[in-house]
């Protein structure tokens, strides 16, 4: 699998740098600023520039870097840092081409290093200049940029079937919703984006959200520039992806599972015993109401005993 993702990741670097205008670059320049305690963190993300960005450029349709991004790491001490979100490793600026960071989270879902985040942040500024500064929907925002910072791993399959069978979403701008809730609902929004995103391409091909991003560049509202880009309406591809894909890759999977298996076993089993146990315990209760007859019958005899003998 690895080798077949580099030989694909080749292929792109070889078509977007035969594309590559004038002063383009496949990587980014970073400007890295940051105070003194986080040096360290400055020099590891300058290292960043040496990357493969061509997923997050194949994602975007853009054939390369032709400016400067800055890129500013915030400790967690600074007012900046107190007035965001404690979710919020990073932020992009798209339009100023900036990044802020936030090293000590980097740990929170999605992304789960310094590296990721990187790409992550990376990607919406693009985003940002493949749309020319247009809005695009916060879903397919997150959505694009989680997709080219990470692998789909495990993680995000648990989290997407969580999503699905928490039953959160039926369509897509249900996602930048939970963008706006607690912690658990916006890590839900962030794993059926990206999921809805690879749906897409799986659909109607890898290149459909650069091909998106163009239509929004040359001024067509988003669902016109969707519809497009794929040739149905997005209420048709949410339908498709919420109600019939969540079924075929989240509960049908689950079902035929090993663990749902053993599950309705143990169900059964659980409640085999309690059926046991309730008869048991009727079975102990007619005992003792039969106990309880004979007793009083047999003291019945002996009172009526005492009394003959009595009367004798």
């Amino acid at each position: 699998m690895c080798g077949v993702n580099s030989i694909r990741s080749f292929f792109v670097v070889l078509l977007i740098g035969a594309a590559f205008p004038l002063g383009a670059a496949p990587a980014p320049k970073l400007q890295v600023e940051a105070p003194p305690e986080l040096e360290p963190v400055a020099r590891q993300v300058r290292a960043f520039e040496h990357d493969d960005f061509s997923e997050t450029l194949l994602l975007t349709g853009m054939t390369g870097f032709s400016t400067p991004i800055r890129v500013i790491l915030v400790p967690e001490t600074s007012p900046v840092a107190q007035d965001v979100p404690s979710w919020v490793s990073g932020y992009a600026r798209g339009n100023d081409a900036t990044i802020v960071l936030f090293p000590a989270r980097v740990r929170s879902y999605p992304d789960r290093n310094l590296r990721a985040l990187v790409h992550h942040e990376v990607a919406h500024v693009l985003v940002a200049q493949a749309a020319r500064g247009r809005p695009v929907p916060r879903w397919f925002n997150e959505g694009v940029a989680t997709v080219a910072a990470r692998e789909w791993g495990v993680e995000d399959r648990a989290r997407f079937a969580m999503a699905v069978i928490g039953g959160k979403a039926t369509k897509a701008s249900d996602l930048d919703t939970l963008f706006q809730g607690s912690d658990a609902e916006v890590h839900r929004a962030y794993a059926l984006s990206a999921a809805f995103v690879r749906f897409i391409q799986h659909e109607y091909g890898t290149l459909t959200p650069a091909a998106v991003l163009r239509g929004v560049a040359r001024g067509l509202d988003f669902n016109e520039a969707f519809v497009q880009a794929t040739g149905v309406p997005l209420p048709r591809a949410e339908y498709t992806f919420f109600e019939k894909d969540a079924f075929w890759n989240t509960w049908l999977p689950f079902l035929t599972s090993t663990g749902a298996l053993w599950m309705a076993v143990t169900i059964l089993a659980l409640v085999a015993i309690h059926r046991r146990r309730v008869r048991s315990r009727q079975m102990i209760e007619h005992w003792e109401s039969e106990d309880e007859r004979m007793g009083t019958r047999l003291r019945g005899r002996v009172l009526h005993a005492e009394d003959d003998n009595t009367v004798n």
